[in-house]
């Protein structure tokens, strides 16, 4: 159960750098340096006087992640909250929603709640595998817990395994573009709701840590050749095996 967190609120001057992007933003507010902190129990949020967090859905995402994916972080999640994607620009050099910086436990978001960078942060406790399979795990465990929200979606509405199977014989081979280079050549979109699809159906076939497992072999610039080695290593199946696997699952085969 959680309860309301307590919340230090501090004056600082905080510099926002780097950055991996859900509700509304506000207005946008110039340049207005994020001057304000609220620290809470696993996180310290950075934001421009006047602006909010929603405190409670992180906290609990955070802990929930370390659960599901056996991992814990070295020191509290930095979330710096920007009022538009101009705003985070005009701090960060980034026009974006959000993005994530693994190694200095950063999210950087013009979301109170962000929970795909949020995903970022943790995996890269163990591991940064090819983006196929990186911003395939932040699709499918973009969940809100607090809200017993557990549907993984790129768009927030369309469940990934639907948009699947909506897809019928129009979806990639994996093996196409599962290394990086080849996975961002293509339409993010399309990319990141596939990927989000096969990795939530590895999840709940084999399991997160096992997930995890796979990522602390991989790098994000390992060739095919390497991401098949490695995945037979972890998974005993092959990568076209496992994708054939999908294909059933989703009614495909």
């Amino acid at each position: 159960m959680w309860g309301r967190s307590t919340l230090i609120v501090v004056a600082a001057l905080a510099a926002a750098c780097g950055g991996g992007g859900g509700s509304s933003p506000t207005a946008p507010n110039g340049g207005l340096p994020l001057s304000v902190v609220q620290e809470s129990d696993t996180v310290v949020f950075h934001l421009v006087p006047g602006d909010a967090v929603d405190v409670d859905r992180n906290e609990a995402l955070n802990a929930w992640l370390a659960d599901q994916l056996g991992v814990a972080l070295p020191g509290k999640l930095q979330y710096y909250k920007y009022t538009s994607r101009e705003h985070m620009y005009e701090l960060t050099g980034h026009l974006a929603n959000g993005r994530a910086f693994p190694p200095g436990l950063e999210v950087h978001s013009i979301f109170p709640f962000h929970s795909h960078e949020t995903v970022h942060v943790f995996s890269y406790q163990a591991g940064a595998p090819s983006d196929f399979f990186n911003e395939g795990l932040a699709v499918a465990l973009s969940a809100d817990p607090l809200a017993g929200d557990f549907t993984p979606t790129y768009d927030g509405r369309t469940h990934v395994h639907d948009w699947a199977r909506a897809q019928g014989g129009g979806l990639r081979p994996i093996a196409e573009i599962a290394t990086t280079a080849a996975f961002r050549d293509i339409p993010e979109s399309d990319g990141y709701q596939q990927a989000g699809s096969f990795v939530a159906y590895l999840v709940e076939q084999y399991g997160a840590p096992l997930v995890m497992q796979f990522f602390s072999v991989s790098t994000r610039d390992d060739a095919l050749a390497t991401i098949r080695a490695n995945f037979r290593a972890i998974f005993q199946r092959g990568l076209d095996e496992a994708e054939a696997d999908w294909y059933g699952f989703l009614g495909l085969g």
